[in-house]
């Protein structure tokens, strides 16, 4: 185990390396003397026409509330099987058989 001073040592070096400057590499800006190109985009907007589908914002929504399922039945399980396989207070060791028989000398 670490002696409270070298730990203090350890983070001061650490705290040391975080918070000094260090160089940076000047950056230089860069002029171009080229014409600006003429560009068009049209975009086609989907119209899903009400099939009912889901948007992505309730799939979204529905795969959280699948995952928080999901990790519910894990805890329950988690929790019956550390129940079913808990030792009981109060038992005693169970010795062998032939421990029980065994002739005392």
């Amino acid at each position: 185990m670490a002696t409270p001073r070298r730990s203090i040592c350890i983070v001061a070096a650490l705290l040391a390396l975080l918070l000094l400057p260090g160089r940076a590499a000047a950056q230089q800006a860069t002029t171009t003397t080229t014409q600006p190109r003429l560009t068009t985009t049209s975009v086609v907007q989907d119209d899903d026409g009400g099939d009912g589908g889901f948007s992505t914002g309730n799939k979204v929504v529905l795969l959280i509330a699948g995952l928080v399922v999901l990790a519910l039945v894990l805890i329950v399980f988690t929790w019956r099987y550390w129940r079913a396989t808990k030792p009981r207070r109060g038992s005693a060791p169970v010795e062998p058989p032939s421990a029980r028989n065994a002739p005392t000398v």
